[in-house]
Order: C-alpha cells, then structure tokens, then sequence
C-alpha cells in the first residue's frame, strides 16, 4: 500500500497557497494595483520559501501584505515538518510500514523513534525560536543603532528579515535586497549564520547537540552534510573571488568588498536568495557556479530545497568509485546502500531533466508568441532559482509572461516538495521481483 505522506503535504502546501492567495487578494494589504497571477505567484513564492517576487513588495505591500508575507515564510519553511510529525502522532490508521515510510521520506526515520516524535516537534520549535530571535536581536541593533531608523521600522525590519533568513526565503524589504549592505559586516556574517543554521536540517542540529552534551557519536548523515556544506561554501567562496575580482564586476571595490560579496554569494544560492551584488554583472562562469549551487539546494529537514546536498554528495562519490574500479560506496568507515545511490541518482536526473525541460518550455514561449526578449541562460537560470527555491534572478522575474509565471509557479511547488513526494513514492513497498537471468552489454 502507498504511502499517504506525499498526498498530505503536497494538500498542506496547495492550502497554505490557496489561503495566501486570499489573504494577498484583499484590497487593503496593497499600495497599488497588483493583477491575480502577482498575487498568486507571490503566495507560491512565500510558501515555497523561494523569494522570487514579480514585484517589489516594500512598494507594493503594505504593513499587513507584508506580515503575510512573512507567516506564509514562517508555514512553508517549518510547517511541513511539523505537520508531517504530527500526521505520524495522530494518524492511527496509518500502519507502522506506512510511518516508517512517512519518517524516511522526511529524513527522520533513521534519527528518531516514533513515540520520540512530540519530544521531536518541541525541539524543533524551539530551535525555530532560538534561532530567529537571535538573528532579530543582532539586526534589531543593526538597523537601530547603525542605520538610524525609527525603533518600530527597525523592529519589524529585523523580524522579517530574520525569519525570511532562516527559512531560506530570501524575501526582502529593501528596494536593492541587501546590496547597499555589500560592505557591512554584521549583516555578512549574521544572515549567512541564519541561513546556514536552517539549511543544515534539524536533525542535523539535534544530533550534534547530542553529540557534545551526551557524547554520542555524530550520524554518518550529520558528517556528510557537514563536510558537503563545508566544502561548497569555501571552494565556491573562492572561486567567485577568483573569477571576478580582476573583472569590471568587482574591480573596483576594496579587496574586503570583494570578499564579503563572494562570501556571501557562496551561502545564498544554496535556496536563500539574498543578495549583497547584482546576480546579473558577475561573469558567464560564475552564473554557471550559481546555478549548480542552487541545484544542489540545502540539506534534508531543513528550510531550504534543491536536489539536498546528500544527494549531490552520493551521486559525486559513487561516480568517483566506480572510476576507481570500486563496487561499493564507502564513506567515513560505513557503507552507503545501493538503494540509496540508485535513488540519489534518480531525484538527480529526474530533477535535472524537469529543469531542462520547463526552461525549454519557457523559451519557447517567448520566442514564438512573443519578440525575443530573453537568452537561454536567463531563463535557465530563473527556473533553477525556483526549482531550487532560491530566489536568485538575473533580473526578467517581473517581466516574464503570464504563462512562464505559471510554469514557475508550479516548478517552486515541484522543487519545494518534489524530492519529498518522489522519494515517498521510491520507498513504498517493492514489488515482487523476477530474477531473470543476467547478461551484458556494451554502454559507454
């Protein structure tokens, strides 16, 4: 029997939307005139906790458009998690196969029980709050005391920014995003922190809590996300220095400027979306360094989306070995199952293939019915933002046409929950299997 997992999160998220959809549908939440299809794509892109905006929401939403704006990110980035905990609580219905299924398919099942699971949801809240209240307190300062706003603006700034930074939204009240920050350093060191810390996951967070006050060993799953997001961050942090600092894009900043914008431009595209820089002047390479970066994603249970760096992490190392001649992926003295690199490698081409396909989709779109206005590359880039949920534009977002909206629209919903829904549908029960006998062919 199929697991009801997949069926009742994609229900939430379609909800959750619907709902946003209303509320940003009423007349006072708005400064100005603002079509359905904004309104709808702008619900998505909160839910979705992408960041991809038609419009610019400081001078379209109001104070009420903007609070829901912000609940929208707060739901989506954590609400799937707990209802998911709180379907394996209640629903008795659910047999203990099903549960375990609805556990692995949320990345939970090999790091909790399920009578764990209220324990679970408070840890998880609580993590939310320590973490989000930080970052308001840091920025709150920030705005306050170093920008010079009214208490009140710089509050509720603070509050937003905060939660859209730890949801890996990357939702912005500023006109420019955070590029007039490209220099600051608290606002380069504690968005990154809050990004990073939803990325990880919380079952990351819990297991290495209990690793230093239990002394428990660290899961094979925590060290892999800490070594893959380690290695991502540095290696791309250096590689966007290198490839620009010598170009018109950077030349002209401080080499401190430069290094904080490369910084910070390593950690965003992995599904936050902020930026201290226009995506859109850095160089051809870098564009492509952004784009697999925001393929990739963050990590399972986390805030963010993309592919997760798990999978990129299985599929990276079992191509290594098998140039290696080796038949088994092993890592940090364990053994990663070959049902596990075969659905890695299968949320890795399914994924990429809807990417390439849907921005194929678009591009044609605007170069039939419409006069060429936008290069493969933009395009591409737009729908490996929203796949990946990131937000990151090379700035065509609000002109695109109804259609490539709704395209996008429904590629942040895939990319939000389709390695979830595809992977509760990899782990429902096999079917009986017929050993037929083996024989070889050429490939390759």
């Amino acid at each position: 029997m199929k697991s009801y997992a997949y069926k009742i999160i994609i229900m939430f998220f379609l909800s959750l939307i619907f709902i946003g959809f209303v509320l940003l549908c009423l007349p006072w939440v708005v400064k100005q005139k603002v079509s359905v299809i904004d309104r709808l794509f702008t619900a998505t892109s909160a839910v979705c906790v992408t960041g991809l905006t038609t419009v610019d929401i400081s001078s379209t939403f109001n104070f009420w458009g903007q609070f829901i704006i912000m609940l929208l990110i707060q739901f989506g980035g954590l609400g799937y998690m707990l209802l998911a905990s709180i379907v394996i609580i209640l629903f008795g219905r659910i047999s203990i196969s099903q549960k375990s299924i609805v556990g692995e398919s949320l990345s939970i099942s090999e790091f909790t029980k399920i009578s764990q699971m209220t324990t679970l949801i408070k840890k998880i809240v609580f993590m939310t709050i320590l973490f989000e209240v930080f970052g308001m307190v840091v920025l709150l300062f920030k705005f306050f005391f170093g920008d010079k706003m009214n208490f009140w603006q710089s509050l509720w700034y603070s509050i937003f920014h905060s939660i859209s930074a730890f949801c890996n939204a990357g939702f912005s009240l500023f006109r420019d995003n955070l590029e007039r920050y490209k220099d600051d350093i608290v606002i380069n060191l504690i968005v990154p922190v809050l990004i990073i810390a939803g990325g990880l996951g919380f079952f990351v967070w819990i297991n290495i809590i209990q690793h230093f006050k239990k002394k428990e060993s660290l899961y094979l799953h925590t060290k892999i996300v800490l070594l893959m997001t380690t290695i991502l961050v540095i290696l791309s942090a250096i590689l966007i220095f290198l490839l620009n600092h010598k170009l018109f894009t950077l030349k002209g900043l401080s080499i401190n400027t430069q290094f904080l914008i490369s910084w910070f431009q390593s950690i965003t595209p992995r599904t936050a979306g902020f930026n201290t820089f226009a995506i859109n002047q850095f160089s051809g390479i870098t564009i492509l360094l952004i784009i697999i970066l925001m393929f990739i994603g963050a990590s399972p249970g986390g805030t963010g989306g993309g592919i997760k760096t798990t999978t990129a992490f299985v599929v990276l190392l079992s191509i290594y070995n098998f140039l290696r001649r080796e038949h088994t992926v092993n890592v940090f003295k364990r053994r990663i199952g070959q049902e596990t690199v075969i659905k890695s490698f299968t949320i890795f081409f399914v994924c990429f293939t809807y990417v390439v396909f849907v921005s194929c989709i678009i591009y044609w779109i605007n170069n039939t019915f419409y006069f060429p206005k936008f290069s493969f590359k933009e395009i591409f880039f737009e729908t490996t933002s929203a796949f990946g949920t990131v937000g990151l534009s090379l700035g065509i977002t609000p002109y695109i046409d109804n259609y490539s909206k709704i395209l996008l629209i429904i590629t942040m919903l895939f990319g939000r929950i389709g390695g979830v829904t595809l992977l509760s549908f990899l782990l429902t029960k096999e079917p009986k299997e017929i050993k037929y006998i083996e024989e070889p062919i050429a490939v390759g």
